[in-house]
């Protein structure tokens, strides 16, 4: 049965694209009135961009300039040429979110016209140690330091209302710390941030992923220290 289409962006990052983008692209397109991929240059299997049906806006970086860069430059390119979109859903190009989940997350975000995070149970046994070592110690962080109870830090699977566009566009970062710099500005702006449950699906123990874990979570939780600080110093 064919679900109706909602006038949302759908975007991809993509570094090194993975067997399933395809399918990941199709089901976006069936949908959301707009699909976007952004090529953040890749040099490993970038002639599966080429495969991509036409109907798909792709952006791309001339060099690797990192996951928070190329969300916005999808920010950058909604504002400047779909200001009617209502909002945009981030996905997580590896296969990690099921299109079910990712709507669940839109419904959410469109129902409320607040920026909600989809996330992950952290203390299910098949995460991977180094995602669940991460993503605890940073949602610890943010509770300590933004007061903010997030499940899910790191979750790449993110929908945005159009009316943070703007703000979104402005937050510092070019790599995995700007997703921390996303929710130290909804909590700086007293943004309500929603949160909707998710299924966690890992492909051969996340060994896809290009997060370091030592080099970026320390710029992750320099970033949080930096924000909460401040945040306090406005006060």
């Amino acid at each position: 049965m064919a679900t109706e289409k909602l006038n949302v962006a759908g975007v991809v990052p993509v570094f090194n694209p993975e067997p399933g983008l395809a399918a990941l692209v199709d089901g976006l397109l069936q949908d959301y009135a707009v699909v976007v991929v952004v090529d953040d240059g890749s040099v490993e299997s970038a002639e599966k961009f080429d495969e991509l049906p036409r109907e798909v806006v792709l952006l791309r970086h001339k060099a690797n300039a990192g996951k928070g860069r190329a969300i916005k430059t999808a920010f950058e390119w909604l504002i400047a040429n779909r200001p009617d979109v209502r909002g945009a859903v981030f996905v997580d190009g590896d296969g990690q979110h099921r299109r079910d989940d990712v709507r669940a997350v839109v419904e959410k975000m469109l129902e409320t016209d607040d920026a909600t995070f989809g996330v992950r149970d952290f203390f299910s046994p098949s995460i991977p140690f180094r995602s669940r070592f991460g993503n605890v110690f940073s949602a610890g962080v943010v509770r300590l330091l933004l007061g903010l109870r997030l499940g899910d830090t790191q979750t790449g699977l993110r929908a945005i209302p159009a009316r943070l566009f703007g703000a979104m566009a402005q937050v510092p970062g070019e790599r995995y710390e700007y997703e921390i710099g996303m929710i130290c500005e909804i909590a700086k702006s007293r943004e309500t941030l929603r949160q909707v449950p998710i299924s966690t699906i890992y492909i051969e123990s996340n060994a896809s992923s290009h997060f370091r874990p030592v080099a970026d979570s320390i710029k992750i939780n320099c970033a949080l220290f930096k924000a909460a600080f401040t945040r306090r110093r406005r006060k």
